[in-house]
């Protein structure tokens, strides 16, 4: 015997629809019109947005509250089962996408016959109407990966942090397009190998945080010198002690007040630049902490950089050491470090 859900006054109804799981929640809405606006009409404080992960065996869409998955919608490609198999997936249509759906604990998992990227597209679109969020982060996971991904962020142009993390170098112009495709507003993270003959002239970055964590031997002196960013670090990068005096004396002699951090892994030893010109003075702990916070859980040691003042006070230090070259600005000059690890032994 069927339940009368729809029936029942708007006060229990909604007490009701607000125990459910958003999975639960998004299926709700897609009975018809009147399901849709009651949904539409709830106020889920939990929800803050919706993140989007492409790995090889799915495109996933994320909910999350803070920084915890409170379920999902996976798209997949539909190839046909079993009458039993069949019997247990509903068929929707989403934004004239025909899907055939079905729900397992607190995920939905939709799957279509035509190319998945035109799913993926309804459904974002789907859930950014029902729940007034946005696709706040794009993560990629390249690692086999199927070309009929591509744009593997599709169908967005623009996503706030994009984040492209893996075991193997991908082909070179898939990288280019990883890049390009969808940009980056606030931070860009990439994690991967790169082939030793990748080259990109082309590259454009919007973002004002900027994280190459492997192999970033292709940037290049013009590239860097050009970046207009509040942070930016290079691992294992092939610049030279001038390209590092050059950016400094470009901070010095602006009026940047945005800018925070360079961090420089270098595959060559750096040598000590000449920063004579800007009067640099040692540490001393009555003008600044003895490091930064550099991510969540290390700290920079700059004990041994010495420190440069501009025009209108602001406090940056330079720190060579080993292979790193570092440049921090001192907007916090007192920092909080208590509990951090060494990022540099």
């Amino acid at each position: 015997m069927s339940f009368p859900l729809l029936k029942l006054p708007f006060i229990p109804l909604e007490l009701i629809l607000l125990n459910a799981n958003l999975a639960e929640l998004t299926h709700f809405s897609m009975i018809s019109k009147k399901s849709y606006r009651l949904v539409n009409s709830l106020r889920i404080p939990y929800l803050n947005c919706l993140d989007l992960h492409v790995t090889k065996e799915s495109t996933q869409i994320k909910f999350k509250a803070g920084k915890v998955c409170i379920g999902g919608w996976h798209f997949l490609n539909y190839t046909g089962g079993d009458d039993d198999e069949e019997d247990t997936l509903i068929d929707r249509f989403i934004g004239n996408c025909e899907m055939k759906i079905f729900i397992l604990e607190d995920r939905i998992y939709s799957l279509t016959r035509h190319d998945v990227k035109i799913s993926v597209r309804a459904g974002c679109e789907y859930l950014m109407d029902l729940f007034k969020v946005n696709v706040y982060r794009g993560y990629l996971y390249p690692d086999d990966v199927p070309m009929t991904r591509q744009p593997y962020f599709y169908p967005f142009k623009k996503i706030d942090l994009i984040y492209i993390v893996g075991k193997k170098a991908m082909k070179n112009e898939d990288f280019k397009k990883a890049l390009n495709d969808t940009i980056a507003q606030l931070e860009l993270l990439v994690s991967i190998p790169v082939n030793i003959n990748f080259r990109f002239n082309q590259f454009q970055i919007e973002a004002k945080y900027l994280k190459f964590c492997k192999h970033a031997f292709w940037i290049r002196s013009k590239q860097f010198l050009n970046f207009d960013l509040n942070y930016i670090r290079l691992q294992e990068c092939m610049l030279i002690p001038i390209d590092c005096q050059l950016f400094v004396l470009r901070w010095f002699y602006s009026d940047n007040t945005t800018f925070e951090t360079l961090l420089l892994s270098l595959l060559n030893t750096p040598e000590i630049t000449d920063f004579d010109e800007l009067e640099p003075v040692p540490f001393d702990a009555e003008r600044r902490q003895f490091g930064f916070k550099f991510n969540f859980s290390t700290y920079i040691d700059c004990t041994h950089g010495f420190d440069i003042i501009r025009h209108d006070g602001l406090l940056a230090t330079i720190l060579i050491q080993g292979f790193y070259f570092v440049f921090h600005v001192w907007h916090d000059r007192f920092p909080d470090v208590e509990g951090l690890v060494n990022f540099i032994n």
